[in-house]
């Protein structure tokens, strides 16, 4: 599938000010019309078509409605996060998806379930089930990995503390022997 080329039409290389006034202008539909557009771009030396000024508010309105939907999309990810906040945006993302995939499945008739192929079905859900397998995996590595690395810094340490302050090692020794014993009771 190709991708749609940037737009590059007269009024997206107008100045700035123009452009963004042109702009509040089609946003603002209910007091402006194409003609009223015309006019003030007539009277800043600037010909064109109202044709061209209606493609360019289509696409203006669709890249508007792209960034609100967008944004919508980013609230219910923040709402989500917010309900669990220990867990990554990238698992955020995950469980919204698989809800949405869930609705989407229970919404469809089942009269349409007989044009979907079940190879693909299956082949999609595996790879679902690999992805999560797959960051479990890494997570549980990186758990292991600090707790490896914290435990080569606690042996430095002490190890250091030893040779340097052997007095304040045997207090500090003393003080976690007693932490672990009125733990362990």
């Amino acid at each position: 599938m190709r991708k749609k080329n940037r737009s590059r039409s007269k009024i997206s290389r107008l100045p700035p000010e123009i452009r963004n006034a042109v702009d509040e202008m089609v946003k603002a539909a209910s007091d402006f019309t194409y003609a009223d557009i015309k006019e003030y771009l007539a009277g800043q030396g600037v010909d064109i078509s109202i044709s061209a000024i209606g493609a360019y508010a289509q696409n203006l309105s669709a890249d508007l409605e792209a960034i609100r939907v967008a944004q919508e999309n980013f609230k219910v990810l923040v709402r989500e996060a917010e309900k669990v906040p220990e867990l990554e945006y990238s698992e955020v993302i995950n469980r919204v998806a698989a809800q949405r995939m869930l609705q989407a499945i229970v919404a469809k008739p089942q009269d349409e379930w007989d044009d979907v192929r079940l190879d693909k079905l299956l082949k999609e859900m595996n790879g679902m089930t690999r992805a999560v397998a797959y960051k479990q995996r890494i997570e549980v590595q990186n758990r292991s990995d600090a707790e490896a690395a914290l435990a080569e810094l606690k042996a430095e340490f002490f190890s250091a503390l030893g040779a340097e302050h052997p007095e304040l090692y045997r207090q500090l020794v003393q003080v976690l022997e007693k932490q672990q014993k009125e733990a362990a009771q």
